[in-house]
């Protein structure tokens, strides 16, 4: 892998988000510890990849802090030579507008040779992944099939069963059932589409039943087809956009690569909205809270193969105050829980402190840095006998004593917020309850 330059794209915007307002998708927080880009980049540490790029675009600003802090060169070995290096979008006299779609982002940096490392390194293949999406795969073995296929380019597939997956939102790849050529490709593909590109047994008549090859966003690229693909583009027109599964993929097929896939066979789950992500981490403590295909979530965070590198912290451990009932859930380090706590099917993140006989389901903390009342001595972050149910809590948020957040309407989507951003805001259901908000007690939402 010492040939192998890591490209980790870490997305735009995404504007139906509340997460997303301040902060880049990648830079999500999951099982309260990890960011969604520690797990990519983890997977290349774990597969010997040692130079990689992080490209950004969206509200940097935290992600740029937590790469710098979580990756220092001691993270590939102690006497080896390894980097993670992050790159912003770039702007030139020639092209004033920033990058516009995942192929042109990298299209910019590639021409401008910011993707080679020290002195005269310079890859042979690219492999290019998506910052924003969970799952642990070996490189290496990909790589493997890459080189054996002779392929100048091979995709990451995910074989999902159609009745699991939403496929009309994701990149289909067509592969030969004798071999793992890929043969067409068709991103986003229409229901009547599915039927074409699924694979079905002989006796097997409902569609749901049948298979896809779904592309993950995972490409090797060989130092040709990366130069000849997207190198030439010399200019993107503003009001368009160069994406690798939408329009690079499809132009290699059409003009004869050869392309091949690698198939995962384990969990994969792309956060491409707030439910997704939702979702998923809390699936991490309860398998079977949602759909099936949020089973091996739990495996993310199993280290006792390979490690997830993320930001290291020096907090105390979590303290249970009293008699408290907690189910199903993950409690980070430096939380603080009073008596009578009822905690189930949630994820709470470093250093949230709970009053007393507090009732929280289905609910996400992202945590705060510290460890302390933040909010003055004895004021803990969610007050005394407030329930909460189906919601997510951003960073210093203060939840009076008695509060409901519950929903209990079912309101489907809504935003109360004010002039400096606080407030909550529903989406699809979900309550987001956003950063630096304080809810008087008794608040009822």
């Amino acid at each position: 892998m010492d040939k192998v330059g890591a490209v980790v794209l870490a997305g735009g915007a995404d504007s139906n988000n509340p997460l997303t307002r301040s902060q880049a998708r990648a830079a999500l927080r999951f099982g309260a510890t990890y960011r969604l880009i520690d797990f990519p980049i983890a997977n290349c540490i774990n597969s010997k990849v040692r130079r990689v790029f992080v490209l950004t675009q969206w509200n940097s600003h935290t992600l740029n802090q937590h790469v710098n802090s979580a990756y220092p060169p001691e993270v590939f070995g102690f006497g080896e030579q390894g980097s993670v290096d992050v790159l912003p979008s770039n702007q030139t006299v020639r092209e004033k507008s920033w990058s516009l779609g995942s192929a042109d982002c990298v299209r910019r940096h590639l021409q401008s040779g910011a993707l080679k490392g020290p002195g005269s390194w310079e890859p042979e293949a690219f492999l290019i992944l998506s910052g924003e999406a969970l799952y642990r795969m070996d490189y290496q073995d990909m790589l493997k099939t890459h080189n054996e296929t002779g392929a100048d380019i091979t995709i990451g597939v995910s074989k999902q069963r159609l009745g699991d997956v939403d496929a009309t939102n994701l990149g289909i790849c067509s592969v030969y059932t004798d071999d793992t050529q890929v043969y067409g490709f068709r991103e986003k593909p229409k229901p009547d589409e599915l039927r074409e590109l699924a694979q079905c047994e002989k006796n097997v008549s409902d569609l749901d039943d049948c298979h896809v090859h779904v592309n993950m966003g995972v490409y090797i690229f060989s130092k040709r087809a990366m130069k000849e693909l997207v190198g030439v583009i010399e200019h993107i027109d503003e009001g368009t956009s160069v994406d690798f599964g939408r329009d690079i993929i499809p132009m290699a097929i059409g003009s004869n690569y050869q392309i091949h896939a690698h198939e995962h066979g384990g969990f994969w789950q792309p956060i491409r909205n707030l439910r997704e992500w939702y979702e998923s981490n809390l699936s991490i403590c309860s398998p079977d809270l949602f759909r099936k295909m949020y089973a091996g979530a739990s495996a993310l965070i199993d280290v006792s193969k390979d490690q997830v590198f993320t930001v290291p912290r020096t907090l105390p451990p979590a303290r249970f105050t009293g008699v408290s009932d907690c189910e199903s859930s993950l409690i980070s380090d430096g939380v603080v829980v009073a008596n009578g706590c009822r905690i189930k099917d949630s994820v709470v993140g470093p250093c949230v402190v709970f009053g007393e006989d507090v009732s929280v389901e289905r609910v996400i903390f992202n945590g705060h840095p510290e460890m302390a009342h933040i909010h003055g001595n004895d004021v803990p972050d969610v007050g005394r006998g407030s329930v909460l149910l189906g919601c997510v809590v951003q960073s210093d948020v203060l939840i009076g004593a008695g509060c409901v957040l519950t929903n209990k309407k079912g309101v489907k989507k809504a935003e109360v917020v004010d002039e400096n951003g606080h407030g909550y805001v529903i989406e699809n259901g979900l309550i987001t309850i956003l950063e630096g908000t304080v809810l008087e007690a008794g608040t009822v939402i």
